[in-house]
């Protein structure tokens, strides 16, 4: 087996416990490896960094679906979406699903139009506070404010399949649309995709594929899987998911990224 470099990880459901925690065991694993570690998310940098600064991480790290590739206090690349389908996505999903919980991220701000049980749940997993507007008069006032995802949310996973299914038939051409949750759906810049941020660290870091490992659970972490020559799949996981790992590592409840390290990276006893 190729000797792995460089180790990728997604958040939630994969590196963290059900309380979006990381264990004693995992931190000290992650550090033991000495191997660069990427945290792979959908989420904003802000709501990675205390995991960042737990860890002790001085790699590349991946924020939005891999809209934004960043280190402490440097942007390495971003991919904000292009303004003119935001403005749309954000006038067509208003008019055509107005009871949807709607967020939209900017480099620095998370703006919402309404504080409900939804976001306050999301709060619990961030040092941002949402700021209150009206997403439309934002959008149009601002030609300027760089959008790097739109976050819909809502508790019937059949509407928000259905939603899913009617924002692609409209065929922007410049738009990824990704399940990052069972109640989350997440739209981005094309380029903003885990696979794509991982082969840029790779590139920038003159890294073979068979150099790399990823871990995953969940189906935006899919192309991040197929982008490694060792993709590491959680038992937590979707029976689809798993088909596509080369191996199977224990559940994020039970410190699989920590077991999946030692024992398929560093052969050290878990």
């Amino acid at each position: 087996m190729t000797k792995i470099k460089h180790i990728f990880s997604d958040l939630d459901g994969t590196l963290l416990d059900d309380q979006g925690k990381i264990s004693k065991k995992t931190q000290e694993v992650i550090e033991n490896s000495n191997l660069p570690f990427s945290l792979v998310s959908a989420r904003a940098p802000q709501a990675m960094e205390s995991l960042i600064n737990q860890l002790n991480l001085k790699s590349s790290q991946v924020a939005f679906n891999g809209g934004l590739i960043f280190a402490k206090n440097e942007v390495i690349k971003a991919n904000p979406m292009v303004h003119a389908s935001a403005q749309e996505l954000i006038k067509t999903i208003k008019k055509d699903y107005p009871e949807i919980n709607l967020s939209l991220y900017s480099l620095s701000d998370w703006y919402v139009e309404k504080i409900d049980k939804d976001i306050e749940q999301e709060m619990q997993f961030t040092p941002q506070v949402p700021k209150l507007v009206d997403l439309e008069a934002l959008i149009t006032e601002r030609p300027r404010l760089e959008i790097f995802k739109i976050l819909l949310i809502t508790p019937n996973e059949s509407k928000l399949e259905e939603i899913k299914k009617h924002l692609e038939k409209l065929n922007f051409p410049d738009i990824i649309i990704q399940k990052t949750w069972e109640t989350y759906l997440e739209i981005t810049h094309l380029e903003a995709q885990k696979a794509k941020a991982v082969q840029f660290i790779a590139q920038r870091e003159q890294l073979e594929q068979s150099e790399l490992a990823a871990f995953g659970d969940n189906e935006n972490d899919l192309s991040m899987l197929k982008a490694v020559g060792l993709p590491i799949v959680m038992a937590n996981a979707s029976d689809d998911l798993k088909k596509i790992g080369k191996v199977i590592t224990k559940s994020n409840t039970e410190d699989g990224v920590a077991y999946g390290i030692q024992k398929y990276i560093t052969d050290s006893p878990f």
